[in-house]
């Protein structure tokens, strides 16, 4: 599209308009960074790209209140920041660097991925907020990391190279953690106790599977497992017209992994992410609060304080699939009791000694600090 030409811009704005006048409460706006081309540039980042965009938010403010756009650029988080403007571009925009570190500080069994790129992130407008995620429609993309980072995402999450493409790993979450029930829960709790908003893609509640077989990126579209009856409960077509083939396989097959089933069990994934959300939501510290990352010299372990006003939560991560244990210095929350956020335990009092913990694989706590 041509936005230099004022007709274009002016659809464009028609077509968002039809979706907000049928209730959509906001758009993801794909590539942003290449909106306007000039002549002896990249068309990257450009005066006129931002220009446009403030307009857009100005017409989305004053006539659809309430109303929320989010950034799709690829960039390093110093870059994303000029898209949200002075609040008045982009509400929201999405952390792409955050995203492939959380899986290696897993797989490495480190906490300093995790630790370097969020002491890089700058901070943002009060009213602006970052969107994190583990996986999306598109492959894991790899082009916020470095050559050697990438071989080691490749040589561990895509063996067989037909999982890549372009400067990615196509496939879902649950294939890619083995379908380890320990790694996905961690990896979920790593994604709503860091600053921003969650973004679960669809299926990856349940765990469903992909099929690396399909071509481009459709190996992680398939159909949603509601049911285990006729096309998973998607669709009530015949399946061979389904636009993509249903799982079917004896581990991630719809017959297996579906919505239905797990609903019916405490112990589901589907449960489990369900309780997740419900304790995230409990306390905007987890959504709005200040990060500051204690390191003890246990690197395993990665732990951090959320902090909103007087309110502070205690996240401790261990990244390793053994158990470990951990000395915190917390002496400047001395006094303080930690309470165990999803089964409401008072662990013991904060004194003046390092604080002791012991985890086991892959395991996390999240705690309130409470004086009483």
């Amino acid at each position: 599209m041509n936005y230099d030409n004022p007709a274009v811009f002016e659809e464009m704005w028609n077509v968002m308009k039809f979706w907000l006048e049928i209730g959509v409460d906001g758009f993801r706006l794909d590539a942003v960074p290449y909106l306007v081309e000039r002549e002896g540039t990249s068309g990257e980042n450009l005066p006129e790209t931002h220009a446009i965009l403030r307009e857009l938010r100005r017409r989305i403010d004053q006539e659809y209140p309430g109303k929320m756009l989010l950034a799709e650029a690829n960039q390093w988080p110093s870059d994303v920041c000029l898209y949200f403007g002075d609040s008045d571009e982009f509400h929201m925009a999405f952390h792409f660097p955050l995203m492939p570190r959380m899986f290696m500080a897993v797989q490495l069994e480190d906490r300093k991925p995790i630790v370097e790129i969020l002491e890089q992130t700058p901070q943002i407008p009060e009213s602006c907020q970052w969107c994190l995620f583990l996986r999306n429609h598109d492959e894991l993309t790899l082009e916020m990391v470095t050559d050697i980072e990438r071989d080691y995402m490749y040589d561990e999450y895509a063996k067989d190279k037909g999982m890549r493409l372009n400067l990615g790993i196509r496939r879902r979450l649950s294939p890619m953690m083995d379908n380890d029930r320990r790694r996905i829960q961690l990896l979920n709790g790593l994604l709503m106790s860091m600053p921003g908003t969650p973004i679960i893609y669809y299926g990856d509640e349940i765990g469903m599977g992909d099929n690396v077989y399909l071509g481009d990126r459709n190996g992680v579209r398939t159909p949603m497992q509601w049911s285990g009856g006729w096309n998973a409960g998607f669709s009530a077509a015949d399946p061979e017209r389904l636009y993509s083939p249903l799982i079917s396989n004896p581990v991630y097959g719809y017959q297996a992994i579906n919505v239905e089933s797990q609903r019916r069990s405490q112990h589901s994934l589907l449960s489990w992410m369900t309780r997740m959300i419900h304790v995230r939501k409990s306390s905007r510290v987890l959504s709005r609060g200040s990060i500051e990352f204690l390191k003890p010299s246990n690197h395993r372990v990665l732990a951090y304080v959320r902090q909103l006003g007087g309110e502070k939560i205690l996240i401790v991560n261990n990244l390793s699939k053994s158990a470990q244990a951990v000395e915190l210095d917390l002496r400047q929350y001395k006094g303080s009791v930690p309470i165990e956020m999803f089964g409401g335990n008072l662990f013991p009092r904060i004194g003046e000694l390092y604080y002791l913990l012991t985890l086991g694989p892959y395991q996390f706590f999240w705690f309130r600090l409470r004086r009483f």
